[in-house]
């Protein structure tokens, strides 16, 4: 049985279903048949023979000439290393392709933009750091965002940037609290508590920015220099980014911040 995963990932690759799929059953059956491939790949015998062809031609498969005719797959190590320098090359290929298409940016200053995808969010709060001077606080409220983006606090760090990071407080995981507090000055807070005995100037700003229904709610801030800042929220079971370049949004979101941050001292 061949595990779906093998093939899909073959495909990123750079293989077709077909190909993905005969390649792999010869791997699991050794040298073999058109027959015992067509059964074991789940290819239809009328297509095995075109497919194993295409493979041969790629070097992925060995022909033994006779009557019957064997195949045997090509070392794995060797035809995913192949595949995989492939793809990089096609991946460098296209950036480059991509680059000599772009037209002199345009100029126009766009204060907010909406991010999906985790990986994305990720690379955008990791280049928030790289542009930071001067500071660069956050507040957790999933403190899971702190491995999560990790990479982020240890670009602050490697600048030497003024890092505050304010977080839930934990009823267990000191080594969390310890592992982040490496990287800036950790503030453990229980926001519910805060934001219930709050009677400050912040008190409605706080309870709108961390308080929210069901649909959505704030997972994470983080703020440079009070200048930008990335908002992470979850939006039904999609988790979303908003950048915020607004000068006055990020000096309040910090403000917010701080003013939790004297409430954690006290």
């Amino acid at each position: 049985m061949i595990e779906q995963e093998i093939i899909e990932k073959l495909k990123v690759l750079g293989l077709k279903e077909y190909e993905a799929r005969v390649y792999a059953a010869l791997v699991i059956l050794g040298p073999s048949k058109a027959s015992e491939i067509a059964k074991e790949s789940e290819v239809p015998r009328p297509k095995v023979y075109e497919v194993l062809k295409e493979l041969h031609k790629k070097g992925f498969v060995d022909i033994s000439e006779g009557s019957p005719t064997y195949f045997k797959a090509t070392d794995p190590e060797k035809v995913v290393a192949s595949l995989r320098d492939m793809y990089i090359k096609s991946a460098e290929d296209v950036i480059i392709k991509l680059k000599s298409y772009q037209k002199e940016q345009r100029q126009e200053w766009f204060p907010i933009w909406y991010l999906q995808g985790e990986w994305n969010i990720k690379s955008n709060i990791e280049g928030l750091a790289e542009r930071a001077e001067e500071e660069f606080i956050s507040a957790l409220v999933d403190w899971k965002l702190g491995f999560k983006f990790k990479k982020a606090f240890e670009i602050a760090k490697r600048k030497g940037l003024n890092t505050k990071i304010i977080l839930p407080k934990p009823k267990r995981n000191k080594r969390y609290i310890d592992t982040l507090s490496q990287l800036g000055e950790v503030f453990p807070v229980s926001l519910e508590k805060a934001l219930e005995d709050d009677q400050g100037n912040f008190e409605l700003l706080a309870k709108a920015l961390f308080t929210g229904d069901t649909s959505y709610s704030v997972e994470g801030i983080f703020i440079r220099d009070g200048r930008e800042s990335i908002m992470v929220y979850q939006e039904g079971e999609i988790l979303k980014g908003l950048i915020v370049r607004l000068p006055f949004i990020p000096t309040f979101q910090r403000m917010i911040i701080l003013h939790l941050i004297d409430k954690s001292r006290q």
